[in-house]
């Protein structure tokens, strides 16, 4: 017995609206796995991004501490308007959150009368958490206006600790070239800064003059 063929109708029926959801429904879930795949790519690539600028920023900023300190110079400061000039190395973090050094050394632009000496400060904000850097770009500043603007070099930070190697008896003191019963050198033997950071713990820059 042969069995008919199928009527060209039947043929062309096509899907049926119950196959057309559960097709559109598969669709659908591939398309949402799919969005959510990309999504967790793209929160990684962002957090990888923002790793890699906090990086950056902090080798920029201990690159540039270390270099400041290693340009420290027994040179002495003379402030707008003073009477008197300031010590060469003046370590005032304890109390003011500040320390400041003349430099020599440093780069400067082509024809200019600086001779590359300045003086650096880094000063210690405990109330914005910030460690912050501003020069004075001579030694001996007619006025106000040549101060440099403050720039904001680390950020969350929880302490900011200064140590100077006065000798072999001494050993580590805070406090250089502020006046004291003892009388020292313009630079110290060598100087120890230590901050702690919330994001990246505690962090270290050591320079010797010796």
């Amino acid at each position: 017995m042969t069995v008919p063929p199928p009527s060209r109708a039947a043929q062309d029926r096509g899907l049926t609206l119950l196959e057309l959801v559960a097709v559109l429904s598969i669709f659908a879930m591939v398309a949402v796995m799919g969005l959510q795949a990309l999504g967790g790519m793209m929160r990684a690539r962002d957090r990888i991004t923002d790793a890699d600028e906090k990086a950056a920023a902090l080798s920029r900023g201990l690159t540039l501490l270390r270099s400041d300190l290693k340009s420290a110079a027994a040179l002495a400061f003379w402030p707008p308007e003073s009477i008197e000039s300031e010590p060469a190395f003046l370590d005032q973090s304890a109390d003011e959150g500040i320390l400041a050094f003349s430099t020599s050394g440093q780069p400067v632009l082509p024809d200019d009368q600086a001779a590359g000496r300045s003086r650096v400060i880094w000063r210690y904000d405990r109330e914005d958490e910030q460690l912050i850097r501003q020069v004075w770009p001579v030694l001996r500043p007619a006025s106000e206006a040549a101060l440099a603007p403050e720039m904001e070099i680390f950020d969350n930070i929880a302490s900011f600790r200064v140590s100077a190697y006065a000798s072999p008896e001494e050993g580590w003191v805070a406090g250089w070239g502020v006046p004291g019963p003892l009388s020292r050198p313009d630079l110290p033997d060598a100087v120890d800064i230590q901050f702690d950071s919330d994001v990246y713990g505690p962090l270290r820059v050591m320079v010797s003059y010796q």
